[in-house]
């Protein structure tokens, strides 16, 4: 009789203790808000808006210059290395590869300011495109918040969806409105000078 009673009080203070847990789990899960989405293509947004494409043509702008400039140092380069195969003959073989070796030396400072600019450029480009994202978030929190929303999904996290949850245009509209344009910062262009070939010999 003993043993039953405390088996009975066993299993009810268990069943008191998993109902004093289970309770306020239950009562939070009825506080969360029903959920109102909208659906946002990010990708679109960075790319058809007027600040993103600005930014764009900025960067190609620079990548043109840089590269205009460098085509003119490699016709250089080109020039001095075949004067120097011309000077293979005349010169003792110590005295032509220490010509040699200064010309390798400019070969290498130009590749290391051709990567640097390009590095340099690409380093404004995701600058001024991370400003962009942050405009752009801030521009989806207010839609979102005049929506009534409280859940925004990126498209490309979406399998299916009603097209009326999709508010991308809206996004797009607003962020060419308040934000036009981002800064592009100038290129921190810090790369090694390049080195002017030897001048010919007469």
């Amino acid at each position: 009789m003993r043993r039953r009673l405390m088996g009975r009080l066993g299993i009810g203070a268990v069943l008191a203790a998993a109902t004093l847990w289970g309770g306020p789990a239950c009562a939070e899960v009825q506080k969360l808000p029903v959920p109102v989405v909208i659906v946002v293509d990010v990708q679109a947004a960075l790319q058809q808006s007027t600040a993103a494409k600005a930014v764009r043509a900025q960067r190609d702008q620079l990548v043109q210059g840089y590269q205009a400039d460098m085509e003119i140092t490699r016709k250089s380069l080109k020039d001095a290395e075949a004067d120097l195969l011309k000077q293979k003959v005349a010169l003792s073989a110590e005295a032509w590869q220490a010509k040699a070796r200064a010309f390798e030396q400019q070969v290498y400072e130009f590749n290391q300011r051709f990567q640097k600019s390009n590095q340099a450029v690409e380093k404004s480009f995701r600058t001024a495109m991370g400003e962009l994202s942050q405009a752009l978030a801030q521009v989806t929190e207010e839609v979102a918040g005049e929506m009534g929303a409280n859940l925004v999904l990126h498209k490309m996290q979406v399998f299916l969806h009603d097209p009326r949850m999709e508010v991308t245009q809206t996004v797009i509209e607003r962020l060419n409105r308040k934000f036009p344009s981002v800064s592009f910062p100038a290129p921190a262009d810090d790369s090694l000078p390049v080195t002017k070939p030897q001048p010919k010999k007469k």
